[in-house]
């Protein structure tokens, strides 16, 4: 496998991939950040309108309608317009099974760090008056917890891993490795509108693409989300999210300092063991294409980045209390 996708095209050769009989796209012009940006901001305003009002209805139905209706069927249709090949570019094969491994230690570990980090930050704002939201409701029964876990993982890991790793990374791989996997995760943080999930969201969406780069299959990506969706899901669970997150007090944090520690040293060992075991070449060898694609800052990202600050606005003026003291 080369530092691709497994294919013969490498970034940079943009006139391959239009050309008849290419294996990344059939005949017609291949999908280019123009594109990507058209699809992500219109399910990006579909789940802000539509798939805010079935969650405020009906929580669980909603879930179902935004992943399978609402993220996956406008992704199916933007690769089947630009007749992608599912193999070469949307890395759709199997997944070899001794990255499974490597996934269930890197998954565990990152979601570690990410929840000390998210802790920490809600901790130093509770410290100035900010009350947690409730962004999901703990499963209160066995029954709505295994319904969690198929909205929470298996929907979300199948349906967002197929847009942003399935579509949206591969589109931007043209403009180098490196700024489709940093861009394409700016953009699936975003995409989960919350300002203290910001960082974790990102670091979550980078971690996952370098997983599908590195095995060649975006089986790895789904196999990562899902893991990760599933310890959220029990950790809400077993200890219910505001509970816990309203009684850690910095003490608290310094106590979790040895496990974080653990954490770190797993994801490093996961990582190396992902190297090692990849045929593809360390993505940050020979970049010469910078972090970010060529045209990155564009209008519709600006949309994005406004819907996305009124929303965390609103998060944060919520948390503070600021609405009760306007109304």
């Amino acid at each position: 496998m080369d530092n691709y996708s497994g294919g013969d095209f490498k970034p940079g050769d943009e006139g391959h991939r239009g050309d008849p009989g290419s294996p990344l796209t059939g005949p017609g012009n291949p999908p280019d950040l123009k594109a990507v940006m058209k699809l992500y901001v219109v399910v990006f305003l579909l789940l802000l309108v539509f798939g805010s009002i079935a969650q405020g209805l009906h929580f669980e139905i909603g879930m179902i309608i935004t992943q399978w209706v609402i993220i996956l069927i406008p992704t199916l249709w933007f690769l089947r317009r630009y007749r992608v090949a599912p193999v070469s570019f949307v890395r759709f094969k199997a997944l070899d099974w001794y990255f499974v491994p490597v996934i269930i230690l890197l998954s565990a570990s990152f979601w570690l760090l990410n929840m000390a980090v998210a802790a920490g930050l809600v901790t130093s704002l509770m410290e100035i008056g900010y009350e947690p939201v409730m962004v999901i409701e703990p499963p209160q029964t066995l029954q709505q917890y295994l319904v969690y876990l198929f909205i929470l993982s298996i929907s979300a890991g199948i349906c967002e891993e197929v847009m942003f790793r399935g579509a949206l990374m591969p589109s931007l791989e043209k403009y180098g490795i490196v700024p489709a996997v940093v861009f394409s995760s700016l953009l699936f943080a975003l995409f989960h509108v919350s300002f203290l999930n910001l960082f974790s969201t990102f670091v979550l969406g980078a971690v996952m693409a370098v997983v599908v780069i590195k095995t060649g299959s975006l089986w790895g990506g789904i196999l990562y989300h899902m893991l990760n969706n599933f310890y959220a899901a029990t950790y809400l669970y077993l200890a219910g999210q505001e509970e816990t997150a309203a009684e850690i007090t910095p003490q608290d944090l310094w106590a979790l300092l040895p496990l974080v520690i653990m954490a770190g040293a797993g994801a490093y060992a996961g990582l190396r063991l992902l190297q090692n075991r990849s045929k593809v070449e360390p993505l940050l060898e020979n970049r010469e294409s910078g972090w970010l694609p060529r045209g990155w800052f564009n209008w519709l990202l600006v949309i994005s980045i406004v819907f996305f600050l009124i929303l965390a606005v609103f998060e944060l003026a919520i948390g503070f209390g600021w609405l009760g003291e306007l109304f």
